[in-house]
């Protein structure tokens, strides 16, 4: 069995973007630091609207760009970095075993659906750890997965 990457937390960012009359759509983004010698940077990203999942992996932020939103511009951020993107959370957990940095995108879900003072207060507590390092608490989609109740 291959040897898993560690990743260092660097830092991490939640915000909703609402649209107006359109729905809101949530941003996550994890700066992860490979331990390895020639570790670079690696940005992980989870948009989400009208709970349906995309995750992005890129070597630069796109927080911003999804946060502001122009169709060019995400017409490439999804071509060219889509890790994941389903209609619910239940296929992601369901089919998990081959999607990248899995534990990474878990503190996506986490910190994106958890309350804003508890989301603040992990990222805070987790920021410099490695990933193996520190228990990531079930989202409440995680949790109705595992119970196999449908998300709202």
């Amino acid at each position: 069995m291959p040897k898993r990457k560690q990743y260092q937390i660097v830092d991490a960012r939640v915000e909703v973007c609402s649209g107006g009359p359109d729905p809101s759509i949530l941003v996550a983004e994890v700066e992860l630091m490979p331990q390895t010698a020639k570790g670079k940077p690696v940005f992980y990203t989870l948009s989400e609207a009208e709970g349906m999942p995309a995750f992005y992996k890129t070597k630069e932020s796109v927080f911003d760009k999804l946060m502001n939103p122009d169709e060019d511009v995400i017409s490439d951020i999804v071509n060219k970095h889509t890790l994941y993107e389903g209609e619910s959370y239940a296929d992601f957990f369901e089919n998990h075993r081959d999607i990248e940095c899995y534990e990474g995108l878990r503190y996506l879900i986490y910190i994106m659906r958890a309350d804003w003072d508890t989301t603040k207060a992990f990222i805070k507590k987790t920021k410099g750890k490695l990933l193996s390092e520190i228990e990531i608490p079930k989202s409440d989609a995680e949790e109705d997965w595992e119970n196999g109740e449908d998300e709202d």
